[in-house]
């Protein structure tokens, strides 16, 4: 390091004090303190483990953007370090790039921190103005070494050291730091230090952007105090819209504290909000030289670059430079760490620099879009160069590569990228092209804009011959499909089934599409077949039948799907497939096939696609049947959104599955849901809809009608189905559901009795009958006859997870339960869970200081079964991790240590029942590793499964 000064540094005489004007520069008292954390302070326990355990370490980086936390992490780690090491903080500014203040004030930190000795080399060194920095640094580094204890020096916003001289100096001290001086140093950028060889050496421990940003839980202590009314789903779309990005979020929630409409607000957030630009722009953007706004600026079109396409928007020669140059500064710029080269900016300054680039004139805007797409072109990237020429309105090149790749896009479930674009397709463009009209006509069914397709389809029908023939099977490839896709959303089975053929045939037909576009275009056929079959049937075909159809041809086309790597097209299968298992009552299977399709469409980004709307609506029956009525409403909340392009019978058994829940609350919301009923009956009513849906129709608006009270219309209504159906066991039961509420037990055991005395009766239905049999018997005064109803009722609840029909009974089934527990069952597991379920006079927030969450509640009624934590969690598909997460909030909340202490605490609040009689043979099985009882039911079911 090059010496600015002659002199070097002088040790005081003992006693004698240099005079104030002799310092080389007064340090700021401010920059020696530790900066107190926000008033809303999220405690990062995972981020302290980090620092805490870096100690091994000579260097610690925490290099990150502007309003990651950095200071608030160190300053909040400050007060919560477990360390015995003394902490000094100096805050570095731009006057900090004079050696000599910079020496002076890392001196000067040292001392206000006490860790000196008052008689060793620093605590007796004199500042005076004509002091070498060299010399200081070196005395500073050879003081350190005396000292028997390790320091922590904190160097905050080390990035405003940008003369060559501090670097130098600051680089000179991470080399030569003795053992005891740990380096914590904080900033937008590593400020030119050695960074790859302490990496290599072991001797550097790192935060980053990716490490500082908020985890979702993170978020949810965020907004806890303040703004605790926020849903779920809403902290969710917070958490995405920011990246975690923390200042985002503090200044999201200043933003939300007074606003109206709050949904609103977090729905439409982007980087144009005026505190976000605000910040932003002070932050990042003012401090960019102009040539580098001005790459930011145009290079903000596309969403991810490297320096070859960055190259062809800005003309630049030295693209790649100035990536990677933007991300070292840290201008929000982030490379992508599973493609090399590739670097992306953050999603809310790309929003803002885009409302920005709106204030070029539109042409130059508009080159830049047509650039894009002809670099996309040139790299084989169909979907982003339709996207680009279409937004830079070339309408010619727009039609060629939408004719082109428009099949395979819908094939991959793409097409919704592009298709709200292609509504910018002048009409004269569109009808003077025969291809690019059927494209036009599938893009309108993606967005359920069905006006105009017939006479789209028409077009080009009669214009096929002005396709030219080497274009000519393409064409009619396309034309097939989405023929075959209307046909599926008009609930046209024969069509469909035409259409299918007629598509199957042109792929294997001489010049059609070989390997993977033929394997996907099969799959299709068969899919769209089997969907059509199991939606689209008449209300007069056999329900077996048509569900039987429809899933032989679903299944090979998941097959085909599969082996092919087709996940859009899997994604389809398996949601279709969840439905058919569902309507024969395979539950646990289906909840299998619906959670794989949504694990494979959250992976995918495709949760909001119309895929995705029957595995939500699996999933919401699933939990509705199980009584979890909360995670039932949040699963028809995502299938609602979703379905909006799907068959209208699927909107339809989403509504009816809406209507249940909505009555399963109370008399008054049984009569909204009737009205409700009342909507959906009108829509069917227009709709020639499959069989299983209009009896489930006739069903679920008797169950309302009995809910809400209004037993009159309900016995008319089961009298007009049954005259339809004569033979339907469901309609007998809720017959008989009827017939009980009015006392008329007589009445109800004949209704019964003509289901209980037949074969064949879907498990469901078979319970609930059992449960209204052991009803019926009780009231009868043949308590042995009750009890054993009621054994068969549960052994059949058990296997498939069946409780909503016994949550929904009221005084009568828990009064009946309750007797049952104490004469002793076969099902001790269910029937704890059961009665758990039915306490709902107990108010959990007025026993505990801390309540406890839904799923804590769901696991606690499992923990006096002999289930074990992996059983729990099989039982509540949840993994053992998260078993084991909520029993430790539930020991905390309940004060004890261990399973038993928790359930007997919690019946001492009155938050479980009573134990639970078993009989000796099932005690002395329960000895027996997968023998009688829940576990070993659960065991055996499992063994079926596999």
């Amino acid at each position: 390091m090059p010496n600015r000064f002659s002199e070097q540094a002088r040790a005081p005489t003992p006693g004698h004090e240099p005079a104030a004007g002799a310092q080389p520069g007064l340090t700021v008292a401010t920059k020696l303190l530790i900066p107190p954390p926000p008033l809303q302070l999220v405690v990062r326990e995972r981020l302290f483990e980090v620092l805490e355990g870096a100690g091994q370490a000579r260097v610690t980086s925490i290099c990150a953007p502007a309003g990651m936390g950095k200071t608030a992490l160190l300053s909040s780690w400050s007060e919560a370090r477990r360390q015995s090491a003394a902490l000094c903080w100096l805050s570095i500014g731009a006057e900090d790039n004079d050696p000599a203040r910079l020496a002076a004030g890392l001196l000067r930190s040292l001392r206000v921190s006490g860790c000196l000795r008052a008689d060793g080399i620093l605590g007796r060194l004199e500042l005076s103005r004509d002091i070498d920095p060299e010399r200081l640094l070196t005395l500073l580094i050879n003081g350190l070494g005396e000292l028997g204890a390790e320091v922590v020096l904190v160097l905050d916003d080390v990035h405003q050291l940008t003369d060559p001289a501090a670097v130098s100096m600051l680089g000179f001290l991470v080399r030569y730091a003795p053992a005891q001086l740990r380096l914590v140093l904080a900033g937008r950028t590593d400020a030119g230090l050695p960074i790859e060889r302490l990496r290599v050496s072991g001797q550097l421990a790192e935060l980053r952007a990716a490490e500082l940003a908020f985890t979702r839980a993170e978020v949810s202590a965020l907004f806890a105090d303040t703004l605790p009314e926020l849903s779920d789903a809403q902290l969710d779309l917070l958490w995405s819209r920011t990246e975690g990005w923390p200042a985002g979020l503090r200044l999201a929630a200043l933003s939300l504290r007074g606003h109206p409409e709050r949904g609103r607000f977090i729905d439409e957030l982007a980087g144009t909000d005026r505190a976000i630009a605000a910040y932003l722009r002070s932050e990042v953007l003012s401090g960019q030289p102009a040539e580098r706004y001005d790459f930011m600026l145009r290079t903000c079109v596309v969403d991810e670059l490297d320096g070859d396409l960055a190259g062809a928007l800005t003309a630049a020669a030295d693209a790649t430079a100035m990536l990677a140059e933007l991300e070292r500064t840290g201008a929000f710029v982030f490379a992508i760490e599973s493609r090399p080269g590739w670097y992306r900016c953050h999603r809310l300054l790309t929003e803002l620099l885009r409302a920005e680039l709106a204030h070029l004139p539109k042409q130059d805007v508009l080159a830049l879009h047509r650039r894009a797409a002809r670099w996309y072109v040139a790299h084989a990237r169909g979907e982003q160069a339709i996207r680009h020429a279409l937004a830079g309105d070339d309408w010619r090149q727009a039609g060629e590569l939408i004719v082109t790749h428009w099949l395979q896009l819908a094939l991959a479930g793409d097409c919704a990228a592009v298709s709200r674009l292609m509504a910018r397709l002048p009409i004269a463009v569109v009808e003077a092209d025969p291809e690019l009209a059927v494209a036009v006509a599938g893009s309108c069914l993606c967005n359920a804009e069905l006006v105009a397709v017939d006479g789209l389809l028409v077009g080009a029908r009669n214009a096929r011959d002005e396709v030219p023939e080497p274009d000519r099977h393409r064409f009619e490839l396309t034309l097939a499909a989405v023929e075959l896709h209307w046909a599926r959303l008009r609930g046209d089975p024969r069509g469909a089934e035409r259409r299918a053929r007629r598509l199957t045939r042109l792929v294997g037909a001489s010049g059609g599409p070989a390997g993977a576009q033929s394997t996907a275009l099969r799959c299709y056929a068969l899919f769209e077949l089997g969907s059509t079959q199991l939606w689209g049937g008449s209300r007069h075909e056999d329900v077996p039948v048509s569900l039987e159809r429809a899933l032989g041809n679903l299944e090979r086309a998941l097959a085909l799907a599969t082996e092919g790597g087709h996940d859009y097209l899997t994604l389809e299968c398996l949601s279709q497939l969840a439905i058919v298992r569902l309507l024969a009552d395979e539950l646990q299977r289906a909840e299998e096939l619906a959670a794989e399709a949504l694990k494979l469409a959250q992976a995918r980004g495709w949760s909001a696609a119309p895929a995705a709307a029957c595995a939500y609506l699996v999933s919401a029956a699933a939990s509705y049947r199980r009584g979890e009525t909360k995670d039932a409403e949040r699963q028809l909340t995502c299938a609602a959104r979703a379905a909006r392009t799907v068959e209208a019978p699927v909107g339809i058994a989403i509504g009816l599955q809406q209507a249940l829940l909505m009555a399963a609350t109370d008399p008054p919301a049984a009569r909204r849901a009737a009205l409700k009923l009342r909507a959906i009956r009108a829509t069917c009513e227009q709709l020639d809809v499959p069989r299983f849906l209009a009896l489930a129709v006739d069903c679920c608006e008797a169950r309302i009608l009995l809910a809400a009270g209004d037993t009159d219309r309900a016995r008319r209504l089961l009298a007009r189905a049954r005259d339809r159906e004569p033979g339907c066991a469901e309609l007998l039961v809720i017959e008989a559901a009827a017939e009980l509420g009015d006392g008329a037990f007589m009445d109800a055991g004949v209704a019964l009795a003509q289901v209980l005395d037949r074969g064949g009766i879907r498990p469901a239905v078979l319970i609930e009958a059992w449960l209204l049999q052991a009803l019926v018997h009780h009231a009868n005064g043949t308590e042995r006859a009750a009890s054993s109803a009621l054994e068969r009722s549960l052994a059949l609840a058990e296997t498939e997870s069946f409780r909503n029909m016994f949550l929904q009974g009221g005084t009568p089934v828990r009064e009946l339960l309750e007797r049952h527990a104490q004469a002793g069952t076969e099902h001790p597991a269910l029937l704890e869970v059961l009665l758990g379920d039915l306490q709902t006079d107990v108010e959990l927030d007025g026993k505990l200081p801390e309540p406890l969450t839904e799923c804590e509640q769901r696991i606690l009624r499992y923990l006096p079964t002999m289930l074990s934590n992996a059983e729990i969690g099989a039982e509540l598909f949840v993994s053992l991790n998260t078993v084991k997460t909520h029993l430790r909030g539930i020991y905390r909340k309940l004060g004890v240590n261990g399973r038993a202490d928790a359930v007997e605490q919690a019946r001492r609040l009155g938050l479980l029942p009573c134990g639970i009689k078993r009989p000796a043979v099932l005690a002395r099985a329960a000895r027996t590793p997968g023998a009688a009882g829940p576990a070993g039911a659960l065991t055996r079911r499992k063994r079926a499964a596999r």
